[in-house]
């Protein structure tokens, strides 16, 4: 009768332990940091996040959701108790401008100790050629100065051109409202280097003489080998 008793014990104990039995979920990071990327010069950032089920149940991953349409992400969808799995992430960046980056995606699993988990994907955007302004206005009274900062030395600016934006409402015939005017400048550097490392430049930039208001987008022309037009909207005032 004892051994019996025991025997019975045992499979309740391990049914009961059994009926404990869960998955959890480990990530190696929640955060993976892509660095400074030079504007311009990365189409993608990839990211990867190492997924451990701590548990001792299978972990079934239900969804990994990227916060925006540009991120595209790959993962398994089971990871059994004591194994690693990887989710692979894409984020297209081919048209983004400079500043900080950060993207996430929700992981949704049954974990029993995370069912969701957010995880960040960061970056640093850097411009190429930095610019102290977007809009530009230049008046027939003085020159206007734009700051510039780019990590090459002989930053040279070769041409500034306004392509003009023609109005319904404009006295300007047609056919000139498609030629660009061209805009006298001046650039000269500063002999300052700023904390980051990049030069500073100056350029001067002259209105032209015009008998209404102008507007559109300055082209401005460098000598930069991945930067070779800087755009800026802007006008002319008469």
């Amino acid at each position: 009768m004892i051994r019996l008793s025991c025997l019975f014990s045992t499979c309740v104990l391990a049914s009961v332990s059994a009926g404990f039995a869960s998955p959890t979920i480990a990530v190696d990071k929640t955060t993976f940091d892509c660095g400074v990327i030079l504007e311009g010069k990365t189409d993608k950032l990839h990211a990867q996040f190492t997924v451990k089920n701590t548990g001792d149940a299978p972990l079934r991953i239900d969804n990994v959701r990227p916060g925006c349409g540009c991120t595209v992400v790959k993962f398994d969808t089971l990871v059994l108790p004591g194994k690693s799995s990887v989710i692979q992430s894409t984020v297209n960046i081919a048209n983004f401008h400079s500043g900080a980056l950060s993207k996430s995606i929700t992981v949704q699993s049954n974990a029993s100790n995370s069912p969701s988990m957010q995880l960040t994907i960061t970056a640093s955007i850097k411009p190429i050629i930095e610019v102290s302004e977007q809009y530009v206005t230049l008046t027939q009274q003085k020159p206007h100065t734009i700051v510039l900062a780019s990590a090459k030395k002989d930053l040279h600016i070769t041409e500034v051109i306004l392509k003009t934006a023609s109005s319904g409402a404009s006295s300007t015939p047609s056919w000139q409202t498609t030629v660009p005017l061209q805009i006298a400048f001046k650039v000269a550097s500063t002999d300052s280097t700023r904390s980051d490392g990049l030069l500073v430049f100056k350029l001067d930039l002259t209105a032209p003489a015009v008998t209404e208001r102008m507007s559109g987008q300055f082209v401005i022309k460098t000598n930069h080998p991945d930067k070779p037009e800087i755009l800026l909207n802007g006008s002319i005032e008469r």
